[in-house]
């Protein structure tokens, strides 16, 4: 049973109430000595055999305060919760406006607990959020960053149809696989799947529970070009982290790729741009240079999962690693640009006759570096600065949301034209 830190017996006494009607244990003796209770209708209808005095709560919390005040001022009141006070509920407001010896909470297990527990998913790792009055768009930083485990409370607007809207329109570079879980711990719980651009309504209250899942191969969504982001092994702390779609296919544009010859990808990060080029042609033979222990395995399990022969794995820092490679017909300059300063000699000196150089910048002075060697040496660059937004749903309408800006560019040898 809790207790101030006095010792005494609180004067309120919030008590966690499950969806059938059930308290836990240690809220048996304040309950039940209870003078008077306070409550919602949907919660106080469990107590209707109580001997005690019952007040109906209704409109917003916030205006429940000064009445809970008043009674308290008169002696002892239990205010009777959903789940646990504490968890996304009423508790946050009363230690706002009570003073902590005069509250105890009695908890009952929340609707995440049952959830989890129902599903049977370990949950230390969860992200939960509410989006009670806050919007779909609070799980966006969650999804993105490829949170491996989501929860999101949801509300009569922000229902799990919106929920699998939302997922739907951000076209992640991970897969998630979802539930629904409605009217936990009462008679007429149940526990449905969520499929993605899901539109069906749902019992209330309710509760969407996201895992991560491993992306299963599905050959039949690889076209000759553009592949999904989310066919393709990336980091697990960071899904985010590979080129996406659009930056691919306008970065093969600017490579302007042979029929054969020889590519080298340094800084490939997950291998995306270089599993694009692999199978453009069996005849490009195409180096992946990557140094992160992680990315390389991402390489090989990428090389794997496209069944890529042509597809050469090279761990380690360029230019160090470039001595033992054929001289190549394109370079691509990925991860982020850096050590441009030592690359970019490197690469002039051993790039084949009518050649070009393409590189992928997140800076603007790394690429202001880059363009400034190349002009000091008579070479002819163009850049293009790249900014894509994606539609998603927002409400009734259609908001956009940005992907990270990159700076394109492209450099040929004096004795070659820009196309």
């Amino acid at each position: 049973m809790a207790t101030t830190t006095s010792g005494r017996s609180p004067q309120l006494a919030v008590i966690g109430v499950a969806a059938d009607g059930s308290v836990a244990s240690w809220a048996i003796p304040p309950l039940s000595q209870a003078q008077t209770l306070a409550g919602p209708s949907s919660l106080l209808q469990h107590f209707a055999d109580h001997p005690a005095r019952q007040i109906r709560l209704t409109g917003p919390v916030e205006s429940w305060i000064p009445l809970l005040q008043k009674e308290l001022a008169q002696g002892s009141l239990v205010l009777l919760a959903s789940g646990d006070p504490l968890f996304f509920g009423i508790g946050r407001l009363l230690t706002q406006y009570f003073p902590a010896e005069q509250l105890a909470f009695y908890p009952q297990v929340s609707s995440v607990q049952l959830a989890l527990n129902r599903l049977q998913i370990p949950w230390q790792e969860a992200t939960i959020l509410s989006l009670h009055g806050r919007g779909v768009e609070r799980l966006q930083d969650a999804l993105r960053q490829g949170s491996p485990l989501i929860v999101a409370l949801t509300d009569p607007e922000h229902t799990p149809a919106a929920v699998a809207q939302f997922i739907a329109d951000l076209r992640l570079p991970v897969r998630y696989q979802g539930w629904v879980c409605s009217q936990l711990g009462s008679p007429h719980e149940q526990i449905l799947p969520l499929q993605e651009g899901e539109k069906s309504a749902f019992p209330s209250p309710n509760l969407v529970v996201l895992r991560r899942v491993e992306p299963e191969p599905d050959p039949r969504r690889w076209p000759l070009v553009g592949i999904p982001d989310d066919q393709f092994h990336t980091f697990p702390d960071q899904p985010g982290l590979i080129t996406k779609q659009p930056i691919r296919l306008l970065t093969l544009g600017a490579l302007q790729l042979p029929r054969q010859g020889v590519v080298w990808d340094i800084g490939a990060g997950t291998g995306s741009v270089a599993v694009e080029i692999a199978r453009l042609s069996p005849q490009l033979q195409v180096y992946a240079i990557e140094r992160n222990a992680t990315g390389i395995c991402l390489i090989r399990r990428n090389r794997q999962r496209f069944d890529l022969e042509n597809l050469h794995v090279i761990p380690g820092t360029a230019p160090r690693v470039l001595a033992d490679l054929p001289d190549p017909e394109r370079v691509l300059l990925g991860g982020g640009g850096k050590g441009i300063r030592d690359l970019l000699p490197a690469v002039a000196a051993r790039l084949r006759p009518e050649g070009i150089l393409v590189a992928n910048f997140a800076t603007l002075e790394t690429c202001s570096e880059a363009l400034q060697w190349l002009r000091s040496r008579s070479w002819q660059v163009r850049v293009e600065h790249i900014q894509i937004s994606r539609s998603t749903a927002l409400a009734e309408g259609t908001r956009f949301s940005p992907l990270n800006p990159v700076y394109l560019l492209q450099g040929i040898p004096s004795n070659l034209r820009l196309q």
